[in-house]
């Protein structure tokens, strides 16, 4: 058979290799175009995200935006489900995102459409020169992103020749069986679907079918039901995304299922009208610019993404009714940060989101030391309180945070982040190892009071009085550093300073005045006992969190800033 075709097995071989290599030549392209395009847009990619998604329409301008830059819908989706399990932006918000990235996704294919293979070589070129020569950051990645575009054109023609070397020495094997396509749609769809979903890039598909298209292997009639096919495989990731979070990220990941099948079984039930309507805009509109036969599949990709997103639009309510139904709340079951920490997907998409994630969860772990801390100082006073295994699952809850967040942390060092960045990871890295030692002191704090009360000693009035002031400055130098720490505010933490020499000043002045209180006897020795540790432990406290604060006054990042601007 090789032979009368004019291939031999060989040759069949070296063109298959030329379609996996030029595959993996475009999908690394695409990558690395995407990955360049986040690290310009760096902080301001996630403030649009995170500020500008409060109404449906503003969701979709954003979601188009973010995949025209990421150049990957699975992507902009996966990060949409990341937030929403991060607690960054809620349900009713991500699905205009999610509408969005669909419109945005069109993108690549009308890049293809243009047809200037031919030059990718150039970029590649132009992007290397760029890459090597200028060390300038900026400079670099504007390289990077011409040599992905290069490469990505250079991936496709090394595809499409070997594709059309294959086929035409099998034309009549190839007629028959995009024949056989052509005529069961439904084959067409579920083609598409099953290699977005293994290729996990629809971009891809799409290309090749665009050179499929071009070439004269397929036509429109055939070629529409596996491009919208393509649109479902590319939600795979999403669900992936979805499966190992809460039940709002499982509801994200649901409606942007329900968005592309909807879609496409909508537009599969006119694909005939659809088609025909497509024959006729090539004709006419498209044949001035050229190479109109790739053309043709990017411009039915965005009218079937347009016009379902804008059905979709006032449908909002009702999906997001629907998955709520489907996905209940689950009032009985404990619901922590700990039950959908971390996302690490989202370290390989977007370091910058998973920094994001990470501060949440510190977040997090502050309000649970914050917990800790004003439940050893009740405890310090009411022997008569009785907390049970509270205080015991508040310590391993931290110590958990402690130990999760820090290797989340240092997985993200092994990513290129920008300089400013790679301080504010250093940042939290200080803060979650000072944030585990004030819950040890708390600790402390809940054993010499138990060693206490179990042996019947009492504190003095003036020990009392002493240890309240002491116990109230630390409070509220407490909540001024997590306040700072929530909104990352340099002049809040800046404030804390005082606070921490007030701590050490009361400190040292309580400690002579309980020796004093020993000397004179108005204080037993053997009801002294763990008074100076107790005085101790919480100025160590407030060294502990003088740190906090000092990272925050110390890091390059401006969080606080962004964050107001982007309001």
């Amino acid at each position: 058979m090789f032979l009368s075709a004019g291939l031999s097995a060989g040759d069949i071989i070296l063109q298959l290799i030329a379609v996996i290599g030029g595959l993996g030549l475009f999908l690394y392209g695409i990558n690395q175009m995407g990955d360049s395009l986040k690290a310009i847009a760096g902080n301001r990619l996630k403030t649009i995200i995170e500020k500008t998604t409060n109404t449906p329409i503003k969701g979709i301008l954003v979601g188009t935006l973010v995949t025209a830059v990421i150049q990957s819908s699975s992507g902009t989706t996966a990060l949409t489900v990341g937030l929403v399990r991060a607690g960054l932006m809620t349900f009713p918000q991500a699905i205009g995102v999610i509408l969005g990235a669909n419109i945005g996704a069109t993108i690549t294919s009308f890049f293809i459409g243009l047809n200037i293979e031919s030059y990718s070589l150039i970029f590649v070129g132009v992007g290397a020169i760029m890459i090597f020569f200028i060390k300038n950051e900026k400079g670099s990645e504007i390289g990077k992103i011409l040599f992905g575009f290069g490469m990505l054109f250079f991936g496709l023609k090394t595809m499409g020749d070997a594709l059309d070397i294959i086929l035409t020495a099998y034309e009549e094997q190839a007629n028959t069986l995009f024949t056989f396509i052509s005529d069961y749609p439904i084959l067409g769809l579920l083609i598409g679907t099953l290699l977005t979903a293994l290729v996990q890039s629809s971009s891809a598909i799409i290309g090749i079918l665009q050179t499929l298209y071009q070439q004269g292997f397929i036509v429109l009639f055939g070629a529409i039901p596996i491009m919208l096919g393509c649109n479902i495989g590319t939600t795979i990731t999403a669900c992936i995304a979805g499966a190992g979070g809460g039940v709002q990220a499982k509801r994200t990941a649901f409606v942007h299922v329900m968005f592309n099948v909807v879609g496409a079984v909508l537009f599969l039930a006119l694909l005939w009208p659809f088609s025909k309507l497509m024959e006729l805009i090539e004709a006419s509109m498209l044949s001035g610019l050229g190479p109109h036969p790739k053309m043709s599949i990017a411009v039915a990709h965005l009218i079937f993404n347009f016009i379902t997103t804008f059905i979709m639009f006032f449908l909002i309510k009702l999906m997001v009714k629907l998955a709520e139904k489907l996905f209940k709340d689950k009032p009985n079951e404990k619901q922590t940060i700990l039950d959908s920490l971390l996302d690490y997907s989202l370290i390989e998409k977007s370091p910058i989101f998973a920094l994001s994630f990470a501060k949440k969860s510190i977040d997090y772990m502050c309000k649970c030391v914050a917990e800790y801390v004003n439940m050893a100082r009740d405890y310090s006073f009411d022997k008569k309180l009785n907390y049970g295994e509270r205080p015991k699952e508040i310590e391993e809850t931290i110590d958990e945070l402690d130990r999760r967040i820090h290797d989340y942390l240092i997985k993200i060092t092994l990513t290129d982040l920008s300089q400013d960045n790679t301080h504010l990871l250093s940042a939290y890295l200080d803060a979650i190892k000072d944030l585990e030692r004030i819950g040890d002191h708390c600790t402390n704090l809940f054993e010499f009071f138990l060693n206490r009360y179990t042996t019947d000693k009492e504190m003095s009035e003036d020990g009392k009085q002493d240890l309240n002031q002491l116990y109230t400055t630390v409070i509220e130098m407490m909540n001024q550093t997590f306040d700072a720490f929530y909104t990352w505010d340099k002049d809040k933490a800046l404030a804390v300073d005082k606070l921490e020499e007030e701590v050490d000043k009361l400190e040292a002045f309580f400690h002579q005045r309980h020796v004093h209180r020993i000397d004179s006897g108005a204080c037993s020795y053997l009801n002294a006992d763990h008074y100076v540790e107790i005085l101790s432990n919480l100025e160590r406290l407030g060294d502990h969190l003088e740190n906090v604060a000092e990272s925050i006054v110390t890091s390059h990042h401006t969080h606080f800033e962004e964050v107001k601007q982007g309001e």
